[in-house]
Formats: structure tokens, sequence, C-alpha cells
């Protein structure tokens, strides 16, 4: 266990490769990995555009939170893969990790748009079982809720990661 434990944030866009890099973060750094759309897709399964989806998708963003916060308590190192797609989330979660005298490295994962929209078109081929089928007017929807970080919020690029 750690004296100061680090909350691992992972920024990005669908299909910009969070659960991937999560997954190799992961594994460089013994952190637990918490990517609550795995969750919320064993619940629900692939389609969010059912009804109650946003109302159980933000239980499970608050749950899979508390979780975090939970190991961070007991000096564990942790990764939530979320996406935080608005600058005013990635605020709030940096004022908590700080209460609790955490550090917090804030990755970006910036993926151009064309990438993004190849991606999810390809994954909506052939589904694995912790991915949710996209539409393109879903993802073009979605696409006006997205506030990349900003310089000032010290975020380091996920490519730059080796």
């Amino acid at each position: 266990m750690n004296a100061k434990p680090t909350v691992y944030v992972l920024c990005g866009f669908i299909g910009a490769g969070k659960t991937t890099f999560a997954r190799k973060l992961e594994e460089r750094t013994g952190a637990v990995r918490i990517t609550k759309d795995e969750w919320l897709i064993r619940l629900i399964g692939n389609d969010p555009t059912i009804d109650g989806y946003a109302d159980l998708d933000s239980k499970v963003c608050e749950f899979s939170r508390d979780l975090a916060f939970q190991l961070v308590e007991k000096g564990i190192d942790v990764i939530i893969d979320e996406g935080f797609w608005e600058k005013e989330q990635r605020v709030a979660l940096r004022r908590r990790i700080e209460s609790m005298g955490a550090a917090e490295v804030l990755y970006y994962l910036d993926t151009p748009i064309e990438t993004i929209r190849e991606r999810v078109a390809r994954r909506n081929t052939s589904l694995t079982r912790d991915s949710f089928r996209i539409s393109r007017e879903m993802l073009d929807n979605y696409l006006t809720y997205w506030q990349p970080p900003t310089e000032d919020e010290g975020y380091l690029l996920a490519s730059e990661v080796r």
C-alpha cells in the first residue's frame, strides 16, 4: 500500500482508446482499474438507447467512483476509466482527490474524430462483451457534450506514455 495513493483519471471521447489504455496502465502500475462501462453493459447489455439508461449510467458512475475512493482511503492506487467529458466533472474529481491527500494523474486520449468514427463503426460490426453499440447519429449527438481538457488542467497525453 502507498502512503499517498495515485488516482489515474482517463479523459477521452467514445472510441478514443480509454479502456485499452487503462488495461495497459493497470499492467504497468498495478493500480485497480475501474471501468464503469463494463459494469453497465453487464447490467443492461450493449444498447445505450434503452429506457432509463441515463439514470442507470449516473448511478453506476457514482457507485464506481465511491468504490474507487474507498480503495484510495486504504492507500490503493486506482484507474478511473470513465471519460470525464465535461471540465466541471474533472474539476470536481480533482477536488475530491486532493481532499483525500491523494495524487492525481490526468491522462488525455486525444484521438481525432475521424479515427473515433472509424473505430466506433468497426466496433459496431463485432461488439465485444464490454462495448456499446453507438450509431453515427448518437456519436455526433454525444460530441456536443465533449469538452477536451485545457492546458490549465495539467494533463498528460496518453499517446506519449511509454
